[in-house]
C-alpha cells in the first residue's frame, strides 16, 4: 500500500497490525521499520525515533532505516543527529540523491550554508534536472550572499520546474538583493498577473516600486500584501515608509502603530514612529518614540539628531544642542551637514552651538 495516500485512520490500523505481530515475533526486523515508518507518517517522531533504534539494532546495514532514522531525527529536533544518521546512510547507499538532498536540508536548518550546498552538488551529480534540489542550492547561496550563484541555481530550478512558485519569489528577492530592480519586476510581473495569492510577492514588488519612486504604486501593492497577511509587522512597516515618502503622515503613523502592536521590540520602527510624529509636530510624542529606538539600539545618531530638531522646535535650545553633538559625535560626516541644511536648527544659540560643529569640523 502507498502510505503517503493513507488515512489516519489506516495509518492507526496498521500500526495496531504491526504491535500485535511485534507481541509474537520481537526480533521482526521488518516489522519494526514497518512499525517506525507508521509513527513518521502520525507524527509521532519521538516515538519514531525510537522504534528506529530497535530496528536498526537487527537491521544495522539497511540504508533506508538509517535514511528514515535521520528523518524522523530531524522532525523531532534532533538536527545534528540527523546529519550523522545520513552521513551513515549514504556510507552504506552513497549514490542515492534523495538522501543526499535531505542532509543538505538538515544542514540548512543549522545554518550551516556551505555544507548544504555541497550535500546538494552530490544530489545534482547523480540527478541533475532535479529542479527541489536546484531551489534549495539557491537558497543556501543566497543565505551566504552570493548572489550570482543563487540566481544561477534558481533559474535553472524553473528551468526544470517552471511553475515552483518558492522560486520565482525567491529569484525575485535574489534579484532585488543583487540590485537588479529590473529583473526583479520582470520575474514578479506575471505572477501578479496571475493573481498569487502570496504577501512576499506584493510586498517585494512594492519595495522596488519606491525605490524607484512609484510610490503610489507601490502603496497599492501593500494594501494587497496586508489584506494576504494582516498580522505581518514588516508589511505595516513597509505601508508607513510608503505613506510617509507620499506625504501621508498621519495614516503612515496609524500604519507604523499597527506595526509596532505585532512587533513592539523594533528599533526601525520607533524611528519611523518619531519620524512621522515630528512631521505632525507632535515634538514631545516623537521625542518619546525616539527614546524606545534607543533603549533598544543605543547611540543611534538618527534618533539623537531628530530629537535635537524636535527640542529646537520646543525652544529647548540646551537639550537640543545635547543631542545634536550626540548625533554628530557618532557620525560627523553625515549630520555636521545636515546642521546647515535644517531650518529647525538655524535659531540655536550661535554660542552654543558653536563649540559642537568646532570639535566635529
Amino acid at each position: 500500500m502507498d502510505w503517503s495516500l493513507a488515512s489516519e485512520e489506516q495509518l492507526i490500523a496498521a500500526l495496531a497490525q504491526c504491535e500485535a505481530q511485534l507481541a509474537l515475533e520481537t526480533a521482526d526486523a521488518i516489522t519494526w521499520q514497518q512499525r517506525s515508518y507508521l509513527l513518521g507518517r502520525l507524527g509521532r517522531y519521538e516515538e519514531a525515533v525510537a522504534s528506529y533504534q530497535k530496528t536498526l539494532a537487527l537491521a544495522a546495514e539497511n540504508p533506508t532505516v538509517w535514511s528514515n532514522y535521520a528523518t524522523a531525527l530531524a522532525a523531532a529536533g534532533w538536527t545534528a543527529e540527523a546529519v550523522n544518521a545520513y552521513n551513515q546512510a549514504l556510507e552504506l547507499e552513497p549514490h542515492h540523491p534523495k538522501i543526499w538532498m535531505r542532509r543538505g536540508r538538515v544542514l540548512h536548518r543549522l545554518q550551516k550554508y556551505s555544507d548544504a550546498i555541497e550535500s546538494y552538488d552530490q544530489a545534482l551529480a547523480l540527478a541533475p534536472k532535479e529542479g527541489q534540489v536546484w531551489y534549495c542550492k539557491g537558497l543556501a547561496a543566497y543565505y551566504l550572499n552570493d548572489l550570482p550563484e543563487a540566481i544561477a541555481a534558481l533559474q535553472t530550478a524553473l528551468t526544470h520546474q517552471p511553475h515552483h512558485r518558492e522560486a520565482q519569489i525567491a529569484l525575485g528577492y535574489a534579484f532585488t538583493k543583487a540590485g537588479r530592480d529590473s529583473d526583479a519586476l520582470q520575474c514578479f510581473a506575471e505572477p501578479l498577473a496571475q493573481g498569487w495569492t502570496d504577501a512576499r510577492l506584493y510586498t517585494c514588488s512594492a519595495y522596488l516600486l519606491r525605490r524607484q519612486g512609484k510610490s503610489a504604486e507601490a502603496l497599492q501593492q501593500l494594501y494587497q500584501a496586508v489584506r494576504l497577511d494582516p498580522e505581518n509587522a514588516q508589511i505595516w512597516f513597509q505601508k508607513g515608509l510608503t505613506l510617509a515618502s507620499l506625504s501621508r503622515y498621519e495614516e503612515a503613523q496609524l500604519a507604523i502603530a499597527e506595526s509596532l502592536k505585532r512587533q513592539a521590540y523594533s528599533a526601525n520602527g520607533w524611528l519611523m514612529m518619531g519620524l512621522a510624529l515630528r512631521q505632525l509636530t507632535a515634538y514631545d510624542d516623537a521625542v518619546e518614540a525616539f527614546n524606545k529606538a534607543l533603549s533598544i539600539t543605543p547611540n543611534h545618531p538618527l534618533a539623537f539628531f531628530h530629537q535635537a530638531c524636535c527640542y529646537a522646535a520646543l525652544d529647548r535650545p540646551d537639550w537640543a544642542i545635547e543631542h545634536l553633538r550626540r548625533a554628530i559625535a557618532l557620525d560627523s560626516a553625515k549630520y555636521y551637514p545636515r546642521v546647515f541644511k535644517e531650518p529647525a536648527l538655524q535659531a540655536l544659540p550661535s554660542k552654543a552651538l558653536q563649540p559642537v560643529l568646532e570639535a566635529a569640523s
